[in-house]
């Protein structure tokens, strides 16, 4: 795999300026009958010029905003923990003044108070090291991410790693190689992620046991033109992904999950679908191809809730009565807290 760093600033830059500068707008939930969705989303607004970790809280419609990333830094991924009480982040602080912002993110975590600063957790040992895609485990002992490590920085070879991180020891075990967008099912027993082919970098998805034993293909390469963000049902029954079907790209994957745009390489729409976890055929759940999509299920077990660059939506389980829920241009990233 090879990364120029120049192209990565200049299609960063890019992508932040596709993103709308359009201010967080609440939909009004259809009045049905049925009980509204409660509790917390946590999200990445992507304005203009502007980026900050914000939670929308469902009982009153408002957004907090938690963090204000500072000008020049980078927040690429976050995830709340399971209590909503802290939340891990990707994150590159600003180099300084007139320097140029490459998106070499570390580990940190970040108190969910509206009042704390980052705090370190797993620092870069390289200059061209990249943290992103973390995912807690249900009982937010473990925090689960991916992990590019550079091979030869002048040839600009690398290599992915998805690795697990004991929270309490501190200790961290590599589980898979080339895997990214790693998800632990509600019972904790079962991990999903994606698989790319360092040749061909065509993606496929996997399930394992936690530990990263017993690695299944489910979604074969050559189903999709690629596949992302995998999420499991709330009864572990079902997993959700994120796919393109019905187009062709020049898109690497590493220029998607980083953001990197050559051109219109990046924007990629994609369809969310789900297959049982016991494998099957894909079931195509939406219609409308989004770009950047990254789902959740309500802590409720109701309500599936997905970003994208168009905005949160909500849509039950199944994918019926889809509505916007929130419009503003959200990263690939979400989180769902009681």
């Amino acid at each position: 795999m090879k990364v120029v760093r120049i192209l990565f600033w200049m299609g960063l830059m890019v992508w932040l300026a596709a993103c709308g500068g359009e201010a967080a707008t609440a939909v009004p939930t259809p009045n049905d009958g049925s009980p509204p969705p409660t509790g917390s989303l946590f999200y990445i607004l992507q304005e203009t010029r502007r980026q900050a970790l914000l939670r929308y809280d469902l009982a009153t419609g408002t957004s907090q905003t938690l963090f204000e990333v500072p000008e020049n830094a980078w927040l690429s991924h976050m995830a709340a923990a399971p209590d909503g009480s802290q939340i891990a982040m990707t994150y590159a602080p600003s180099p300084g003044a007139n320097e140029i912002q490459f998106g070499y993110t570390s580990l940190y975590l970040l108190l969910a108070d509206g009042r704390s600063e980052p705090r370190l957790l797993i620092e870069r040992r390289a200059e061209q090291e990249v943290f992103f895609n973390p995912t807690w485990s249900p009982d937010g002992r473990q925090l689960y991410f991916s992990h590019v490590m550079p091979l030869d920085p002048d040839s600009f070879t690398y290599t992915t790693m998805l690795e697990q991180l004991d929270m309490t020891t501190g200790e961290s075990t590599v589980l898979a190689e080339d895997a990214i967008w790693p998800r632990l099912s509600p019972d904790g027993r079962l991990l999903a992620y994606i698989h790319i082919d360092r040749d061909s970098l065509a993606a496929e998805l996997v399930l394992a046991t936690s530990d990263g034993r017993n690695a299944a293909v489910l979604i074969p390469q050559d189903r999709f033109v690629t596949l992302d963000t995998p999420f499991f049902s709330a009864d572990g029954q079902w997993l959700y992904f994120s796919a393109v079907s019905n187009q062709t790209s020049s898109a690497k994957w590493w220029e998607r999950l980083l953001g990197i745009e050559v051109a219109a390489a990046h924007n990629l729409p994609s369809l969310w679908w789900r297959l049982p976890v016991t494998g099957g055929v894909p079931q195509q759940l939406t219609t409308e191809a989004q770009v950047g999509q990254y789902g959740v299920v309500s802590p409720d077990r109701r309500f599936v809730a997905f970003s994208s660059r168009s905005g949160i939506t909500l849509m039950q389980p199944d994918g019926r009565n889809q509505r916007p829920l929130l419009t503003l241009s959200a990263a690939d990233s979400l989180s769902w807290s009681p």
